[in-house]
């Protein structure tokens, strides 16, 4: 499933994000992006419920489900947490000491100045299009026996992601994890003892605004700073 996505979203990436991307860049306006960012997504999302069905489906997980420290926490909760350090520390490794690593941070920094230096950039975006899909992939594996498999699954994953990715502070690995896992928590508690757990989504949305206001660096974000 993991290989499929990549080979998959490589292809997406030289069939159809390289095209938009010229585009946009014509637009010149960053809405632009942002629009059709959205738009693929349902378009893709639309064309796996055509072909899936919009079915609701039980999915096995990947790790046995027993309650442990008196249902404190589960096996599964426990391999859900080892994949993601796992995956952390790897991507770690990949971007901070390999030369495709490198070359993808640079391609993604300043395009322009790679290319002077000989870095291809059309296919380090198409590489970092396939890793994006192989841990969306992976995540996919890994929430899909608690939400149930259907094509609307990841939505509102994708929201509390973002509201994590945002707290943490964006392009900021460890961020995104120690912010997911803030947000995670914190929905859970309000939505126990404060609000009914209907509305435990408001929480993410209210995070998300009180980031952008108070702190739009996120906790281990950095502040970049032109001269004009």
């Amino acid at each position: 499933m993991i290989p499929v996505a990549m080979m998959a979203s490589c292809q997406s990436s030289r069939n159809i994000a390289m095209p938009t991307a010229v585009i946009v860049a014509n637009a010149c306006t960053a809405d632009a992006a942002v629009v059709v960012t959205i738009g693929l997504l349902l378009i893709f999302n639309s064309l796996a419920g055509w072909i899936y069905s919009y079915t609701v489906q039980d999915f096995p997980s990947p790790f046995p489900d027993r309650p442990l420290f008196g249902a404190l926490i589960t096996t599964r909760d426990l391999g859900v947490i080892a994949v993601t350090l796992i995956m952390l520390a790897l991507l770690f490794i990949f971007f901070r000491f390999t030369s495709i690593g490198l070359a993808m941070r640079a391609a993604a920094q300043n395009p322009a100045s790679a290319r002077l230096c000989g870095i291809r950039v059309g296919r380090m975006l198409a590489i970092g299009w396939g890793l994006a899909a192989a841990i969306g992939a992976t995540a996919g594996i890994m929430v899909a026996p608690v939400l149930f498999l259907d094509p609307n699954m990841m939505g509102g994953v994708l929201l509390y992601a973002f509201a994590g990715a945002l707290l943490g502070g964006i392009g900021s690995p460890v961020g995104a994890v120690v912010g997911g896992l803030i947000v995670g928590v914190t929905e859970n508690l309000v939505g126990t003892y404060l609000i009914a757990s209907q509305l435990k989504l408001t929480v993410a949305l209210a995070l998300i605004i009180l980031v952008l206001v108070f702190r739009p660096n996120g906790l281990f974000g950095t502040a970049i700073v032109r001269r004009v």
